[in-house]
């Protein structure tokens, strides 16, 4: 069992399998007429008494293995500091999504360049009453917004390094998500119990 102060294992791990879960289903992946439909799962939880959580995920694409994840959060808000937090994986997933469609894309248009990288940030607002914002307050957190500069070195015409970057920024799903608005749903199940 992990507990806030010690982590006994790496970070990430391949997992042998994603476990069979009990409220969602594990779709194969298909095409449509708009294309392939995709899906990461994700079956996590709190494992001790602090923030520290662990979970398994995996895309329904073939060749994709399943993992699993250790999450934390900082000790100002009461994790250990142990792992990433939540927001980090969020970053970390969008700026690699966009690396490698940027790669993917450069090598199916031939160009020629000798180096990708990317630095990001991404700006976020929290409100929690008695921590952020005063005792009784609406707690509310709200993304201020990405920037991101993508470095490359190539002998390339700079217009088609900028057409580049444009196509990758439209096809990246991770980027996507944030930039626009995306359907959300909930289900709470409390002591077995659909509310």
């Amino acid at each position: 069992m992990l507990d806030n102060n010690t982590v006994a294992h790496s970070i990430v791990t391949r997992a042998e399998v994603m476990p069979t879960p009990q409220h969602i289903s594990l779709n194969k992946i298909r095409k449509s007429k708009d294309g392939l439909e995709l899906e990461v799962d994700l079956i996590a939880e709190l494992t001790g008494d602090g923030l520290v959580k662990s979970g398994v995920v995996q895309p329904n694409v073939p060749g994709f293995g399943a993992f699993e994840l250790l999450c934390d959060e900082g000790s100002s808000i009461g994790g250990a500091d142990t792992a990433p937090a939540p927001l980090s994986y969020l970053a970390a997933g969008i700026g690699f999504c966009l690396l490698t469609h940027v790669h993917g894309l450069a090598q199916s248009r031939k160009l020629n360049i000798s180096s990708i990288k990317l630095e990001q940030k991404m700006k976020f607002q929290s409100k929690i009453p008695g921590m952020t914002a005063e005792e009784g307050s609406e707690m509310l957190g709200v993304s201020k917004g990405i920037e991101t500069v993508i470095i490359i070195e190539s002998q390339e015409d700079p217009s088609l390094i900028a057409l580049l970057v444009e196509a990758s920024e439209k096809a990246c799903m991770a980027l996507q998500t944030v930039v626009n608005a995306i359907p959300s749903s909930t289900t709470i199940i409390n002591n077995g119990q659909k509310l």
